[in-house]
């Protein structure tokens, strides 16, 4: 793993502030997050680095700025998969943000990528400062409430053949880049089964094609 404390290069700046503009629809207007940007800790890690370790404290906020991270549980028998972060992605332990209390939630890159860590105290002070900051946390916010709805009525929906399809229709960087057992346990499905799943979708795509 390779960690920067600043990055040398300023592109890295607009490029992530572009995604994050992409992800909750506008930057805020204060100087807030350039600040934040910049005083960051760069994480440039491989696949299956954990971000966030379940069952540690961890209040810290973190932005992918490329790569996959997914959020997993373990219920005793097997892992079991909540969720998917692509870039532009802000996230945290909600249990110690919030609370300051361990993390239930274990976070880790599916792939090489590149992570953001902002310390605590720094997120607070700049929520302070500057209040278009706040806002733009703000909406942040109320999106991630919106995904996490939306993906329960799209892909956690339906049978697991539905459920596939509508992963393919909304999230395809995920099964070009995400291990098959990762996703079949975001499904909710055997790893088997995705196989037959997947052989039969491919199969009727290439029959599609042929017509």
């Amino acid at each position: 793993m390779n960690i920067e404390k600043n990055p040398i290069d300023p592109k890295e700046i607009e490029e992530m502030k572009l995604l994050l503009k992409e992800e909750v629809g506008f930057l805020p207007s204060g100087p807030g997050l350039d600040r934040l940007l910049t005083s960051a800790e760069w994480l440039r890690v491989d696949d299956k680095y954990v971000v966030i370790e379940m069952g540690k404290t961890c209040p810290d906020i973190y932005i992918l700025k490329d790569g996959i991270i997914r959020v997993w549980d373990f219920d005793g028998a097997k892992e079991r998969t909540f969720g998917f972060g692509l870039p532009g992605t802000i996230f945290e332990s909600k249990h110690s943000f919030v609370m300051h209390g361990p993390s239930y939630y274990q976070v880790e890159t599916c792939c090489p990528s590149t992570i953001l860590r902002i310390k605590e105290n720094d997120f607070w002070h700049t929520v302070e400062d500057d209040p278009s900051f706040a806002v733009f946390m703000l909406h942040n916010a109320y999106g991630e409430l919106y995904s996490h709805e939306f993906k329960e009525s799209t892909i956690n929906n339906g049978t697991a053949k539905e459920r596939f399809e509508a992963m393919i229709k909304y999230r395809p960087v995920i099964l070009e880049k995400v291990s098959q057992k990762i996703i079949a346990s975001y499904l909710g499905i055997t790893s088997e089964y995705f196989s037959v799943l997947k052989r039969r979708l491919l199969k009727r795509g290439e029959s599609h094609k042929e017509k």
